[in-house]
């Protein structure tokens, strides 16, 4: 079963303020929090928009189950190899700052296991068959994250 990546970073912001309203007990209250999630969450989405907009520059597919056409490895791909990934990880752990829960960490650490377990092996399975030894090399020079 394939979930949509936005739709997982959905899922991971709503649990992660259920669990805020559930478990109140296990807030906290800093200012500092909030000033680094209010600054994450903009980071990932322009991170987010920059993979995106490079990617159609490039003339090659943004969804992750359609075969891409080129390997891209400009822009953020010249130092992550998964840019949006990281941009929607960046918004999640954001939010989870802004809920002010030690348990609302619970939907970025889903939104990642997710993401490394199931997305993005397929897709590394993809791009090593249709790139070959281009790909393993771009794969040896830049991380998965950052």
């Amino acid at each position: 079963m394939f979930i949509p990546p936005p739709l997982l970073l959905l899922i991971a912001v709503a649990l992660s303020y259920l669990v805020s309203l559930m478990f109140p007990a296990l807030g906290y209250n800093d200012a500092s929090f909030t000033i680094v999630g209010f600054t994450l969450i903009p980071v990932g989405i322009l991170l987010v928009l920059w993979a995106g907009n490079t990617l159609r520059q490039h003339k090659t597919t943004t969804h992750p189950r359609k075969k891409p056409s080129k390997l891209v490895d400009a822009g953020p791909y010249s130092w992550s190899r998964n840019p949006i990934y990281l941009g929607f990880l960046l918004v999640s752990l954001g939010t989870a700052l802004l809920f002010a829960n030690v348990l609302a960490f619970v939907g970025p650490i889903i939104f990642f296991g997710f993401i490394s377990t199931f997305i993005i092996p397929f897709e590394e399975d993809m791009l090593r068959k249709g790139f070959g030894k281009s790909y393993a090399s771009y794969k040896s020079r830049i991380r998965r994250w950052v």
